[in-house]
């Protein structure tokens, strides 16, 4: 959960964060007792043994639903009390500038007479939507935390609540949102994905999407990794051991991209930290060429070089 891909949110209010919350075992912990480092030593553990849980499960279960639900609403609310300053928002990660290429990527859907709709798979608290809403496209999506759907209901107004899911994305009928959508965006989801399911979700979003719509995906680099809470605790290079289930390279990216029916896929040109730059396909063959070699630099130059060629991301889009 200590991501650097996910959209910005804000969280309950202070208050809530020192309400008691449901641990993997079923036990219940005051957050409010806790020092910060006594917090972020739970949530490693809460992380953990909920990945555990949920490994555990059988695809398509009720067991698995109920188990990654309680997971999400714990370690948000974990996240919140350890890693947020009194009276002040929770930044998890991205910003505008996500913000501004979804929209200048539907600018050029409504160009070419295509839906112009915008659908996000894990919108948090709904800064993204929000943004992309006032810019004046219509927005839907779905959360897994009730608590977070909340948040967003509040920020985008009761108006756009019929647009705003909260279940099982393989699952649950989700009315108006059958599509097609110009663009379906994730950011800091795939990776907390079980293995088994990601073929499905593709497939699903293909299927939502208009011809010559694009799937946004953001989901940290393996050759960062760890990039979930497994950090704080282990050295640079090791695997991921929290809500992580599996960090992906690009190279994994694009075979899993183009498994599920997407031909083409791209990656932006270049990550500034004030925009994302396309340029035809961003250069995607020689990047996944060169990508093991990452593995042979210092970890903090391969990291600057995954930010900065956008190796994080990918532009995978239907067949017009």
């Amino acid at each position: 959960m200590l991501d650097e891909a996910t959209p910005i949110v804000t969280l309950a209010e202070k208050a809530s964060v020192d309400d008691l919350i449901v641990l993997a075992d079923g036990t219940r912990q005051d957050l409010g007792r806790l020092s910060r480092d006594e917090l972020a030593a739970l949530q490693w553990r809460q992380e953990q043994e909920f990945a555990a849980r949920i490994l555990a499960t059988s695809k398509g279960s009720a067991e698995r639903a109920d188990t990654v639900r309680q997971a999400y609403e714990t370690v948000t609310r974990l996240y919140a009390a350890a890693w947020c300053e009194a009276d002040q928002p929770l930044v998890m990660g991205c910003g505008s500038r996500e913000a501004r290429f979804v929209v200048r990527l539907l600018e050029r859907q409504a160009r070419r007479g295509r839906p112009a709709r915008l659908f996000e798979i894990g919108y948090s608290g709904g800064v993204l939507l929000k943004r992309v809403s006032d810019a004046g496209f219509p927005v839907a999506g779905i959360e897994v935390s009730p608590t977070l759907r909340e948040q967003a209901v509040k920020l985008l107004g009761s108006e756009n609540a019929a647009s705003l899911h909260v279940g099982d994305f393989l699952q649950d009928d989700l009315p108006g949102a059958e599509g097609p959508f110009g663009v379906v965006y994730w950011n800091d989801v795939f990776e907390h994905l079980l293995p088994d399911e990601t073929h499905d979700y593709l497939r699903r979003i293909h299927s939502m999407l208009a011809p010559g719509g694009c799937l946004v995906t953001i989901t940290p680099n393996w050759h960062r990794r760890p990039s979930d809470i497994t950090r704080v605790f282990c050295p640079p290079r090791t695997e991921a051991a929290g809500l992580h289930l599996r960090e992906y390279t690009l190279r994994q990216m694009v075979a899993q991209l183009h498994s599920a029916g997407f031909r083409r896929v791209a990656t932006p040109l270049l990550a500034t930290p004030d925009r994302l730059v396309v340029c035809g396909r961003g250069g995607i063959g020689l990047k996944r060429f060169a990508e093991p070699l990452l593995e042979r630099l210092p970890f903090r130059l391969a990291q600057l070089l995954c930010r900065g060629l956008a190796l994080s991301t990918t532009i995978a889009i239907k067949d017009a």
